[in-house]
């Protein structure tokens, strides 16, 4: 069960477009009601149509917008805010997640335990006070699942039509909650991209205080990461919210820290604020670069430890300048995030990746965003770049485990213990004593794929309820 692999069949490719200017469109997605951009249109997988009439008014729209931090805004069928808001996500029910006062005691029973010392068959996870106390032999029927520890995803800017820089109450927040238990994630670094920094602060400060929402059974927000605005390379960031220099001051006043800074090492000043940033326990990563090898290795010498979403929105890769790619794949202090949605990532790239890195320097992370309910390409700018994705967790770990690139033993570590590891996050990312009961039970679907039936977060049965 645990080697099984999955031909790859790759989707008939569709996009949605934004077809209007990032400024209008920007205005459009952080001021609703309001006039919509000129030319703005969606696609949907499906190949169906909706044109938003330009200068309509959106509060009077049957199709609401969906707000988007890349910029634009996609429309979604006229039931998706109730379906979101009442515990149905995309086309299957999601369940809200229990809010117990306190996690329960457990026993969770499992064909395949994927414990810290290796896979365990017929085994049983123990759990007291929300933490596993023992993993052993189990005394009863086991399901047929395989138990791995909860997905640690360091990077998601919206999920559906919500978007984490616009989230703007607690049925928001609630609703990505929903959204993350049901693939499998019970970590998660909500993800503010590229903005003028009066604004990305007060996104972030909104990111803070979703974090301390009290109660149990919910993904644990383990802080913001922040992508930009100090890159070089903008891929779907606008251009004009870029900065030339890494201002350490402003970086260094938020409060609290960012889990995770995504910088581009050409940048003035970038590799002192990679020392101040590593000195104040925020996890460095380099991304949206172009530059050489040796200033990414001055950049790793300061401390810098990831490469966000490795192979997009980066220089070529040339055997006499291998570049941000090239230098990532060789250097061993180095972990990439894979977008492992076979759009971001050929099947052939993602092979590449765990060839070179091995499971244990790969963080699988899905960059998803807000956009239209049910769609399955990754959404696009008007001129074809790639803004993100619709990727979930558990269908990243399919996908690597379905295209040869790694086992599911792998893909897990990829997906849980190597992001938890990386982001200061000792107290989970493994199935063992002493670790946080963050607990899911895979199922094998005929087509191969791996998918959760049950989620718990510290030993609380949080999915399905």
């Amino acid at each position: 069960m645990i080697s099984a692999f999955a031909e790859v069949t790759l989707r008939p490719r569709a996009q949605v477009t934004v077809a209007a200017p990032m400024a209008e469109s920007h205005r459009a997605a952080m001021k609703p009601p309001c006039s919509t951009p000129t030319g703005l249109e969606k696609r949907s997988s499906a190949g169906i149509r909706h044109t938003v009439v330009p200068g309509s008014d959106l509060s009077t729209h049957t199709m609401p917008s969906v707000r988007s931090q890349f910029g634009g805004t996609c429309t979604r069928g006229p039931d998706t805010a109730r379906r979101y808001r009442s515990g149905v996500v995309g086309p299957d029910r999601t369940p809200s997640p229990r809010r117990p006062d306190r996690p329960a005691d457990a026993v969770v029973r499992g064909a395949v335990v994927m414990a810290a010392g290796g896979p365990r068959e017929r085994a049983e996870v123990v759990v007291h006070d929300g933490r596993i106390s023992e993993v052993r032999p189990a005394t009863d029927d086991v399901p047929d699942v395989v138990l791995v520890p909860g997905f640690v995803d360091l990077q998601v800017n919206g999920i559906g039509p919500i978007d984490v820089r616009c989230a703007a109450d607690d049925g928001d927040w609630e609703a990505l909650d929903r959204a993350l238990l049901a693939q499998g994630v019970t970590t998660w670094c909500p993800t503010v991209i590229s903005a003028p920094l009066d604004e990305a602060r007060a996104a972030l400060e909104r990111v803070s205080r979703a974090a301390a929402r009290p109660g149990h059974g919910r993904p644990d927000i383990a802080g913001a990461h922040l992508e930009g605005p100090f890159l070089a390379v903008a891929g779907a960031h606008r251009p004009d919210w870029l900065l030339p220099t890494v201002d350490t001051d402003w970086l260094l006043g938020l409060r609290p820290l960012p889990r995770v800074v995504t910088v581009s090492p050409e940048l003035a000043g970038a590799v002192p604020a990679v020392e101040a940033l590593v000195s104040g326990g925020v996890l460095v990563a380099l991304g949206h670069s172009a530059a050489g090898p040796d200033v990414v290795l001055a950049a790793v010498d300061a401390g810098a430890r990831l490469v966000t979403h490795v192979g997009n929105a980066t220089g070529p890769m040339w055997a006499r300048q291998p570049g941000l790619l090239g230098t990532a794949l060789a250097d061993r202090r180095l972990t990439v995030s894979l977008i492992a949605d076979l759009e971001h990532s050929h099947p052939v790239f993602v092979q590449a990746v765990f060839a070179a890195k091995g499971a244990s320097g790969v963080a699988l992370v899905t960059d998803a965003v807000a956009g239209a309910p049910g769609t399955t390409v990754a959404p696009r700018l008007a001129d074809g770049t790639l803004a993100g994705s619709v990727l979930t967790m558990d269908g990243a770990l399919s996908n690597v485990v379905g295209c040869g690139a790694t086992d599911l033993a792998g893909a897990v570590c990829s997906a849980s213990t190597v992001p938890a590891t990386l982001a200061g996050l000792t107290d989970r990312g493994s199935i063992a004593p002493g670790r946080r009961a963050d607990l899911v039970a895979l199922e094998e679907r005929p087509d191969g794929s791996w998918r959760p039936s049950s989620v718990w977060v510290e030993g609380v049965a949080s999915w399905p309820r």
